[in-house]
């Protein structure tokens, strides 16, 4: 995995404003006291910041791995799973003719074809 070019204080930056917008929602003091220390060492150490800036990315790379494997399985238990539920007890019982009781899989349609069939196929 090759290390993502970003800028340390422009992940402080973002890390601090999210802290802040979480502070005006929340209003807990802890949170304004974390916004204020990554502050102070981003501004202080650029070593700091290069680590909160790792440590940051890290933690966007472990989530990357584990939310869309959570996003998938709930669309899948809570929409899709329950439409092929309700399909399979109410829906054509050989909608896609998996099994095969004729000696063809030509079927037969009894249709009039006139000169307005052909002008707009779509």
């Amino acid at each position: 995995m090759q290390k993502a070019n970003t800028d340390p204080l422009k992940t402080i930056l973002i890390i601090v404003l999210g802290l802040i917008i979480l502070y005006f929602k929340f209003q807990y003091n802890w949170i304004l006291f974390i916004a204020v220390i990554i502050t102070i060492l981003g501004l202080i150490s650029k070593k700091a910041s290069e680590i909160i800036d790792y440590l940051w990315m890290q933690l966007a790379w472990l989530l990357s791995l584990i939310v869309p494997k959570i996003i998938l399985s709930v669309f899948y238990y809570l929409l899709l799973f329950p439409m092929a539920l309700i399909s399979k007890v109410f829906g054509n019982k050989n909608g896609i003719v998996l099994k095969n009781n004729r000696n063809s899989f030509f079927l037969d349609v009894n249709k009039e074809f006139n000169k307005s069939s052909f002008e707009k196929p779509w």
